[in-house]
Parts: structure tokens; C-alpha cells; sequence
């Protein structure tokens, strides 16, 4: 069964708002790879790809039609080569029309997204929550130590150096949970980035 994250869990991966993702949903510019209905509510569920085209989408450096939004959603969600006029070389996406020959650079956006997919499913197994444990807070396992309170931290700015002394039997995958659970549903603290856009010789 593939991995689907939720809108705050996508929304921390992809380090966006998830008023960025619900705007993408309303726009019909996101076709999640899943939903499911809890009473009258739709919890909408992404796929690793998903969460890449997103990022993608937040990072471009130009408004984009919404044929090639579905192009681009092809190529990076479901994770094929060729969505025309768009095309994958490596991790770079290529734009071909024409005389028109240009590449974007993606590496980095890929790097990002599963990198902070991988820290997700650590801090999933990590982190346990039992009655008998601080009244039944998600702690990290092994200790007394509240996810939602070193998450709190960064939040407010603490360095990461101090959260470390302070919390000393926290390993530095631990601390980029906690980081990455702090974005969960807040909006970014980071100014966006754009592509890199680079026209290819014909």
C-alpha cells in the first residue's frame, strides 16, 4: 500500500503552509492520491509524488497554465518521464515547445521532500504515547519527554544547540522530528525560494 500523508503532514514536508495546499485543493491544481471521509469531513491524502509537485508548484518561478500544472502533476506524482511539453532528465524537469529549450533544476526539491519524509517515519516509530506516561503525551520512547514541548521550542527560535543541552538524551534525528513537527499547520518561517531556471542550447 503506498505511504499518503495528511494536508499538516504534506505541508511540513514540502516546508509550505497548509493554507498553500487547501488554496491547491480549491483550485483543483492538487489531485490528492487519496481521501477518506470521517463523519462529514474529507481528509485528503498525499502521495511522496504529490508532496514533490507541490513543492514544485510553491517554488516556480512563473504563474503556470493548467495544462502544465497537469503535466507537471503526471510526471511528478505518478512518477512518469514524459507529461509534453514537459519531460524529466534526471532531477531536473525540461520544458520543450518548439525553438524553446528550458531546465529547471529540481535536486533540491527532491532532497528536501524525502528528507523530510524519512525524518516523518522516523519520529512516527519514535515517538509513543501510553496513559501511564505523562497522562498519555506523545513522548519521545525511552524517556519523559513531551514531542509537542522541544517542538514548542523551536517554534519560539530556540537554537537547536541549546534544545540539545537541555534535552541531552535527544539524538539529532529526534530534534529534526521535533523541528519538523513544529511546522505542522503553522505556516513557514523560511522566505520561499524560487527554481533555477536555465535555457538549454537547441
Amino acid at each position: 500500500m503506498p505511504e499518503l500523508f495528511s494536508v499538516n503532514e504534506a505541508a511540513a514536508i514540502a516546508e509550505v503552509s497548509p493554507e498553500t495546499i487547501r488554496m491547491a485543493l480549491e483550485k483543483k491544481s492538487v489531485v490528492p492520491a487519496g481521501k477518506r471521509k470521517t463523519g462529514k469531513t474529507v481528509r485528503y491524502q498525499f502521495s511522496i509524488g504529490d508532496v514533490r509537485f507541490i513543492k514544485v508548484l510553491d517554488e516556480f518561478p512563473f504563474p503556470l497554465s493548467k495544462r502544465d500544472k497537469q503535466c507537471l502533476a503526471q510526471i511528478l506524482a505518478p512518477g512518469k518521464k514524459l507529461g509534453r511539453p514537459w519531460s524529466m532528465q534526471g532531477p531536473d524537469l525540461i520544458y520543450s515547445a518548439g525553438s524553446v529549450r528550458m531546465s529547471f533544476q529540481c535536486k533540491t526539491i527532491r532532497e528536501t521532500v524525502d528528507r523530510n519524509a524519512a525524518v516523518l517515519r522516523w519520529g512516527k516509530k519514535r515517538v509513543v504515547s501510553a496513559d501511564g506516561i505523562m497522562g498519555g503525551e506523545p513522548v519521545f520512547r525511552g524517556s519523559r519527554i513531551p514531542l509537542r514541548h522541544v517542538a514548542s521550542l523551536f517554534r519560539k527560535g530556540v537554537a537547536e544547540e541549546e534544545i540539545r543541552e537541555d534535552f541531552p538524551r535527544l539524538n539529532a534525528r529526534d530534534l529534526a522530528y521535533a523541528r519538523l513537527f513544529s511546522r505542522c499547520g503553522e505556516k513557514p518561517g523560511r522566505p520561499r525560494k524560487r527554481l533555477k531556471l536555465h535555457p538549454l542550447a537547441n
